[in-house]
């Protein structure tokens, strides 16, 4: 891994405490042209904060620690895909023998596909973890993106949106 002078951002926040609202676009813009590339390759970050936001000698922000990353489908697939895997049109691994064992072996196929669109395990920074990460429904990239928000709360009001000094209390 390359050497960047720069720090993370993390380092800049302990020595800043906040940022001006023009370094914080600055940096949340950097980080979204990052974020937007990670979606583009279809995976899912999981671990945005701003220890992960490496800053270069140029001031540049080059994001950093994929050992969370999740491969999902983020770019959806077309009807006309979608039908397909459906009927097993045209699919050479379906036996053309039996036209309900096709069915149910596209089908089976369909569903692993769209699983794929959504992860399920409970990973992150609990600072910055979006909340349907949570959840048992599964969640897509859209996690990154409330991880994102919660970096730039951070650099604009000193602390992450949901912290807190006091230990928590459960009823």
């Amino acid at each position: 891994m390359e050497f960047l002078q720069g720090g993370d951002l993390m380092t800049l926040l302990i020595e800043k405490d906040i940022l001006s609202e023009e370094e914080s676009r600055f940096y949340i813009a950097e980080t979204i042209m990052a974020v937007k590339s990670v979606h583009d390759m279809n995976y899912i970050h999981r671990d945005l904060k701003p220890d992960n936001l490496l800053i270069g000698s140029d001031g540049h922000v080059k994001l950093s620690d994929f050992g969370l990353c999740k491969h999902v489908e983020i770019k959806p697939l077309t009807k006309e895909i979608q039908e397909k895997l459906q009927t097993g049109e045209n699919d050479p691994d379906l036996l053309p023998r039996n036209e309900n064992l096709n069915k149910v072996l596209a089908n089976k196929r369909f569903e692993y596909k769209r699983n794929r669109k959504l992860a399920y395990s409970t990973v992150g920074t609990p600072d910055y973890i979006a909340p349907e990460v949570f959840g048992r429904e599964g969640y897509n990239e859209t996690a990154d993106w409330w991880s994102v928000g919660a970096i730039l709360f951070e650099m604009m009001v000193g602390y992450p949106p949901f912290f807190s000094d006091e230990p928590s209390v459960t009823c």
